[in-house]
């Protein structure tokens, strides 16, 4: 559910609030790809703020390609740059491939081509296709090392393509190397967190964008909801911007009951106190493994964004098969 808010009492710009909220809501899959957004009058009538903050937080969102604004047909929410190419490649026959190699089967025949000749033809097209395939590379790019490995294995298994994991510093440098290698670049994947930089980083450059959503697992959400209500969280995250919005946006979560605790990994006399002295730790994925290198194994630790959502994950897989 949505939860539409802003801290009037906060030093951030109101439009910076709800830009991060929205960037926020579309990243872990809340607000999904092609969903209409609340319109710029009715949001400032829900949050109580001049329409002008919420264009401008909307002017801002769509400038970084995140949503775009019709005339007279809405706000929506676009995470792939390749969206509108897609629909255009996308042919109805490839919902029933069966049927269309059943077709082309039988006006092979009907043309006098023999059975062996048609499966020959078959064989060597499936031959074909896959060696394009294993020439083929995608790229995963995130800010941190433990998300980059982690996905882009899961992303290999998966898509049964090559997925190059790549850190988001080296990601020009490494397109860059692809191309001037002849290597052919499907597509690079990221999450929606960096998709803003990522377009930035490649602008100009002929490649698809594809955004994973992540999230926090069901089961992590149910085994912190059981926790005592008086329990103390204590929240650490790699910078100071994303600190105070998490803050906020947890003590939303917990409704104001439980006490929660935060600060960044560069903080260091106040990690070692929240790490001593929290009752459950949240960590997000860039410092998860130095927070789980520190803290006590019988401390409960919890990824903020340990589940990747299924829908984006097939939602992608469809694009590139249509590539």
């Amino acid at each position: 559910m949505i939860k539409w808010r802003i801290d009037k009492n906060n030093k951030i710009p109101l439009y910076l609030q709800l830009k991060d909220l929205i960037k926020f809501y579309i990243s872990t899959g809340a607000i999904q790809d092609s969903q209409q957004l609340p319109g710029v009058n009715q949001l400032a009538r829900d949050l109580k703020i001049n329409f002008e903050t919420v264009r401008k937080a909307y002017k801002e969102l769509e400038k970084e390609g995140l949503i775009f604004m019709g005339r007279g047909k809405g706000t929506y929410a676009t995470l792939h740059k390749s969206a509108a190419s897609y629909k255009q490649r996308y042919l109805p026959w490839e919902k029933d491939p069966q049927e269309t190699v059943r077709v082309l089967t039988r006006r092979m025949l009907q043309a006098g081509r023999n059975p062996e000749e048609i499966h020959r033809l078959f064989q060597r097209i499936l031959d074909d296709v896959l060696a394009e395939r294993s020439r083929a590379t995608v790229v995963f790019t995130e800010c941190n090392l433990h998300q980059v490995k982690e996905i882009s294995s899961l992303l290999t298994d998966y898509l049964k393509m090559n997925v190059k994991p790549v850190l988001l510093e080296d990601l020009k440098d490494v397109v860059k190397k692809i191309y001037a290698g002849g290597g052919e670049l499907v597509a690079i994947i990221t999450t929606g967190f960096h998709i803003s930089e990522v377009r930035e980083i490649l602008e100009g450059t002929p490649v698809d964008i594809h955004v994973l959503i992540t999230s926090m697992s069901p089961e992590a959400m149910r085994e912190i909801s059981s926790v005592e209500k008086d329990s103390v969280f204590g929240f650490i995250c790699r910078d100071q911007e994303s600190m105070v919005f998490y803050r906020d946006l947890l003590e939303t979560e917990f409704g104001g009951k439980a006490s929660i605790e935060c600060c960044t990994l560069s903080q260091k006399e106040q990690v070692k106190r929240i790490i001593s002295e929290a009752d459950v730790l949240l960590v997000t994925p860039p410092v998860y493994e130095q927070i789980k290198a520190t803290s006590p194994p019988e401390k409960p630790l919890f990824n903020v964004f340990d589940r990747i959502d299924p829908m984006s994950l097939k939602l992608i897989k469809d694009r590139l098969l249509n590539v």
